[in-house]
C-alpha cells in the first residue's frame, strides 16, 4: 500500500511518467507543430518583454527556455507554455526598475520558492478569495498600462517614466521631438499586425469537392501567418532597419549590442554591487518588498485561470499547477530569468495548433535554445518601434470589456470592485490597484455579512397565536445584529396596523384574544443555519428584552452544533422540530391565557 501511495504521489507531481506511456509518433508530430507554432509566437513576444521588464533582450529569451522543459515534466495541461508575459514584465519593472539584472533573478527564485510552497500546503483555494471583477480590472488596468508605456517607443521618445500617468505626462512634454521614421514604422507594423491577426479567422468555403483539399491547405496556411504575425513583423522591421542603417545618423532607433550566446547556469544572485558597493540578500529582499507576494500571486492567479480554461471539463489539480509554475520560476532562476508564468495567447495558439501533451514544451524550448546560440547577433537590427508595436497589439485583448455588461445584467455591485481596481490601478499603480481592490472586496463581503437575507415574517393564523417568524441562511454574526434588531422592532411597531391588514380585528379583538395580549413569540428556524455569533446571541437576548418584558424564542430545527452553542449562553433555550411547532405554539397560548405571563427564555 505505502509502495502504491508513493507511485501515485511521484505520478502526480510529474505527469510525464504518466502521459509519456501512450506518446507514439503522431502525438510526436502534433506536439512538433504546436512547439515551432509558439516558439514563433514566443521569440519575439520574449524580446518585447525584456524591454518592458527593463533589460536587454537576451533576457527575454533566458526566460523562455527552463519553462517549457520544467512545465513538460511537471505540468499537466498540454496548451500552457511558460515564459515572460506582459503583466509579469510589467510588475517585474515596477518593482527592480533603477536596479540591476539580479534584482530580478533573485525576484524569479523567490517566486518559485513561494508557489510551490504554496501549492505543496494545498493553497490553491486561496486563489479563489480575489473575484473575477478585481482580476479583470487588474489585468486591463495592466494592459493599458502597458500599452501606454509602449507608446514612447512607438514615436521615437525617450524619457524615464514608471506608471500610467507619468508616461503621458512625459508623452505631452516630449511631444515635439516625436521621430517621424519611428512613429510610421510602428504604426505600420501595428496596422500589419492587426490585419494579419485577421487571417487567422478567415473562413474559406467552397461549392467544388474537388478543390476541398486545396481550401484546406490555404486555410491552414492563412491561420499559419496569422499566428506567426509577430515573427514576421519583426523580420521584416528587422530587414528594412538592416538595409536603412547608417553609422553616423541613424534613421531608426535600434535594440543595439546584447550578450551573445546561452546564459551560464548559476545560483541566483544573494548578493549584488551597485555604485554604493555591495548589497546584501536582506536589502534585495527589502527593495522588492510587496513584490515577493504580489508577483507570485499575479502568476498563480494567471496560471490556474489559463488551466481551467483548458481543462475542457476536466478534473484540474490547482495545486499542482501552482507546485508546476513555482519550479519553471525556480529553475529559471538559475539560467538568469525573471518571473515567467503561462500566457493565454501562446495557450490559444497551442490549442489551434493540434498540441497533444504538455512536451510540446520541450520542442519550443530547444528552438529558443537554438536561437540563443546561432541568432542574438542579428537582435542588433530590432526596431524598438517594431518591439512596442508587437507589445501594444498583444495586451490590447486583455482589456474586458463585456464584463462591464455582463455584471450589469448580473449583480451590479459587482462594479464597485471592478472600477475601484482599474482606477486606482492607473492612478495609484498596478500593485497598489490589487491591494486597493482586495480590500474593495473585503468590505463588499462585510457589508454582504451584516445584510444576511432574512425573510423577517409577522404570522397569524386563525388556529394558532400570532408570532414572528425568521428564516436565516448561512450564518448570524455580530455585524448582522443591529439589523435583525432593527426590523424586528419596526415589525413589533406596525403590528396591529398589519393585523388591521389581514384584516382579522374586529372592535380591537383578534380570534378572541385581545391584541394588546397576544404572546411576543419568535420563532427561529435553523434548518438552514451553519452558525451562530456569540455577540449576536447576546444582541438576541438584549432585543427580547426590549421588544417586551414578556417574550419566547423557539428554535426550529436547530442541528447540534447548533443547540450546543445556544446551551453555552442561553438559559434552557426552547427547541422543537418543525413538526412539533404547532403544539409547541398551542402550549405558549394556553400558558399566557391562563397565567397571563410568560417567562422570556433568554
Amino acid at each position: 500500500m505505502l509502495k502504491l501511495n508513493a507511485q501515485r504521489m511521484v505520478s502526480r507531481v510529474f505527469p510525464i511518467l504518466t502521459w509519456s506511456r501512450s506518446y507514439d509518433v503522431q502525438t510526436g508530430v502534433g506536439d512538433l507543430i504546436a512547439g515551432i507554432t509558439v516558439a514563433l509566437t514566443l521569440i519575439p513576444q520574449s524580446i518585447a518583454y525584456a524591454s518592458l521588464a527593463g533589460f536587454e533582450p537576451q533576457y527575454g529569451l533566458y526566460a523562455s527556455l527552463a519553462g517549457g522543459f520544467v512545465y513538460g515534466i511537471m505540468g499537466a495541461c498540454p496548451q500552457i507554455n511558460i515564459g515572460p508575459t506582459a503583466l509579469l514584465s510589467l510588475l517585474t519593472f515596477t518593482y527592480t526598475h533603477g536596479t540591476n539584472p539580479d534584482y530580478a533573478v533573485l525576484l524569479c527564485f523567490f517566486c518559485g520558492v513561494i508557489q510551490i510552497i504554496a501549492g505543496s500546503v494545498q493553497l490553491g483555494f486561496l486563489v479563489e478569495f480575489v473575484s473575477l471583477p478585481v482580476v479583470s480590472g487588474f489585468t486591463s488596468a495592466a494592459a493599458i498600462t502597458i500599452a501606454s508605456s509602449q507608446i514612447k517607443g512607438l514615436l521615437g521618445l525617450n524619457f524615464s517614466a514608471e506608471t500610467f500617468t507619468s508616461t503621458w505626462a512625459g508623452v505631452v512634454h516630449n511631444i515635439t521631438s516625436t521621430r517621424v521614421q519611428d512613429t510610421l514604422l510602428g504604426l505600420a507594423c501595428c496596422i500589419v499586425l492587426m490585419g494579419m491577426k485577421v487571417l487567422k479567422d478567415i473562413r474559406l468555403s467552397s461549392s467544388d469537392k474537388k478543390s476541398t483539399n486545396n481550401i484546406v491547405i490555404k486555410q491552414k496556411l492563412l491561420w499559419f501567418c496569422g499566428v506567426s504575425r509577430n515573427a514576421v513583423v519583426v523580420v521584416v522591421a528587422t530587414m528594412i532597419a538592416f538595409f536603412v542603417h547608417e553609422d553616423k545618423n541613424n534613421p531608426l532607433i535600434l535594440t543595439g549590442d546584447i550578450t551573445p550566446g546561452l546564459p551560464t547556469p548559476r545560483l541566483p544572485p544573494f548578493e549584488t554591487t551597485s555604485v554604493n558597493g555591495t548589497v546584501t540578500a536582506g536589502e534585495m529582499l527589502s527593495h522588492l518588498g510587496s513584490g515577493l507576494l504580489v508577483v507570485p500571486l499575479v502568476g498563480i492567479i494567471s496560471n490556474v485561470a489559463i488551466a481551467k480554461a483548458f481543462s475542457k471539463g476536466k478534473k484540474m489539480d490547482a495545486s499542482q499547477e501552482i507546485v508546476a509554475l513555482g519550479a519553471c520560476n525556480l529553475i529559471s532562476a538559475f539560467f538568469s530569468s525573471f518571473p515567467v508564468n503561462g500566457s493565454f495567447t501562446r495557450s490559444a495558439v497551442s490549442d489551434a495548433s493540434g498540441v497533444r501533451t504538455p512536451g510540446a514544451g520541450f520542442y519550443t524550448s530547444l528552438i529558443v535554445l537554438l536561437t540563443l546560440a546561432l541568432l542574438t547577433p542579428y537582435f542588433y537590427f530590432i526596431p524598438r518601434a517594431a518591439l512596442a508595436a508587437v507589445i501594444v497589439c498583444a495586451v490590447l485583448h486583455m482589456v474586458d470589456l463585456a464584463i462591464v455588461r455582463r455584471l450589469w445584467a448580473t449583480n451590479r455591485l459587482d462594479l464597485i470592485p471592478l472600477v475601484g481596481t482599474f482606477v486606482c490601478c492607473l492612478l495609484l499603480g498596478i500593485e497598489i490597484g490589487l491591494g486597493c481592490g482586495v480590500v474593495i472586496d473585503v468590505l463588499l463581503l462585510l457589508y454582504y455579512q451584516s445584510r444576511p437575507p432574512l425573510d423577517v415574517r409577522f404570522v397569524n393564523e386563525s388556529h394558532l397565536p400570532a408570532y414572528y417568524d425568521i428564516h436565516p441562511v448561512g450564518g448570524l454574526h455580530f455585524t448582522s445584529a443591529e439589523k435583525v434588531r432593527n426590523k424586528l422592532l419596526a415589525l413589533k411597531s406596525s403590528k396591529e396596523s398589519r393585523l388591521q391588514d389581514l384584516t382579522v380585528i374586529r372592535d380591537g379583538v383578534a380570534n378572541g384574544v385581545d391584541v394588546h395580549k397576544i404572546p411576543n413569540i419568535l420563532v427561529i428556524h435553523c434548518d438552514a443555519l451553519s452558525r451562530l455569533d456569540y455577540t449576536f446571541l447576546q444582541g438576541v437576548k438584549m432585543l427580547v428584552q426590549e421588544w417586551l418584558s414578556e417574550g419566547v424564542v423557539v428554535w426550529v430545527d436547530a442541528r447540534p452544533t447548533i443547540r450546543d452553542q445556544l446551551n453555552t449562553v442561553l438559559h434552557e433555550p426552547l427547541f422543537c422540530d418543525a413538526a412539533q411547532l404547532t403544539i409547541v405554539l398551542l402550549g405558549i397560548s394556553t400558558i399566557t391565557q391562563t397565567a397571563n405571563a410568560c417567562d422570556t427564555r433568554l
